[in-house]
Formats: C-alpha cells, structure tokens, sequence
C-alpha cells in the first residue's frame, strides 16, 4: 500500500514553489508627475472699428430675365481688430452649400468668396482668419467677403427677396 503522507509532500513543495516563482514576477510600479501648464487670456476683439457686422448688404437690381444692373462684386466687411495678440481666430459661416447662399426666391442665389485670397466659402467649416491669407497683424484679420447674385436660367419673379448669413466667432 502506498503512504499518502509521502505523496502529499511532494505536492506541497510543488505548490509552493510555484506560487514562490509568480512571486518573483509581480508589477513593478513607477510614480511621475506630468507638469501641466496653462495660460488664461481674455481677447477683446471687435468687427469693423466697432460697428459690427452690416444691417444690410444691398446687392445689385436684377431683371426679371436675370441681367444684373450694376456692379456684381459686393463687398461685405469683416475686418476683426484685437486689443491683444490672438493665438487663433475663426469664422464659421452657414445657411447655403456649395459657396451659394440661399434667398427667400428660389430663382436667385448668392455666391460668396473671400477677398483676400478668392477661395470659395465652404458653409460650415471653420475658416482660420488669423493665417494667411487673411492675417494683417497677430492683433488684425481681414475675413472680407465678395458676394455675388447669382440668378437661375428663367424668368425670375419681381419683389424684395432676402437672405441671411449666421456667422460664427471662435477666438482665443
């Protein structure tokens, strides 16, 4: 007959020896501290010397069969002056899709394109006004729009049409 003494021994040394080796091999732990810093600014900025955005953008007249009767290049200002040097300053613009501005007359659209530069407007996307081309001084940014009536092929019905342009400021 076989002791059982002499083979719970050996087990017990087994055991033991194993749970001994994953002893050995337990996390090693390391503390660091990440410095973290922080600048809190206040930006003071106003739009156009203080008057804000325009009222009004008056486009050009436009006949009933589409010819424009004046000047198709509008300007609209946005020349934003800080009191400070701005880190980062954008305009997101809304309210049209393919650089076309909806009016409340669906035969007639307005396109808009930034001055400096040419580029076409893509609503919804934030534009950075303090790069160039749009950057005059760390303190000045020139976001100026040309906006241009742009009629659909047939006849257009007479009246007062409008459009608006939400305009968003991000500037830190």
């Amino acid at each position: 007959m076989i002791d059982r003494t002499c083979l719970f021994f050996p087990l017990l040394v087994g055991l033991l020896s194993a749970t001994t080796a994953l002893n050995s091999h337990a996390a090693q732990t390391a503390s660091v501290s990440l410095p973290i810093s922080m600048q809190v600014t206040n930006p003071q900025c106003q739009i156009n010397k203080g008057l804000g955005l325009p009222e009004t953008v008056q486009l050009p007249l436009i006949t009933t069969s589409g010819a424009l009767l004046g000047d198709n290049n509008v300007e609209v200002p946005l020349v934003i002056d800080c009191v400070s040097d701005i880190t980062k300053f954008e305009v997101t613009l809304a309210g049209g899709s393919n650089s076309k501005l909806t009016t409340s007359n669906n035969m007639v659209d307005i396109t808009l394109s930034w001055k400096q530069g040419g580029g076409a407007v893509e609503f919804g996307t934030p534009v950075e006004l303090s790069k160039a081309p749009f950057l005059v001084s760390q303190k000045q940014f020139d976001g100026t729009l040309l906006a241009r009536v742009s009629p659909h092929t047939g006849t257009i019905p007479a009246g007062n049409y409008t459009a608006s342009l939400p305009v968003t400021f991000t500037y830190y």
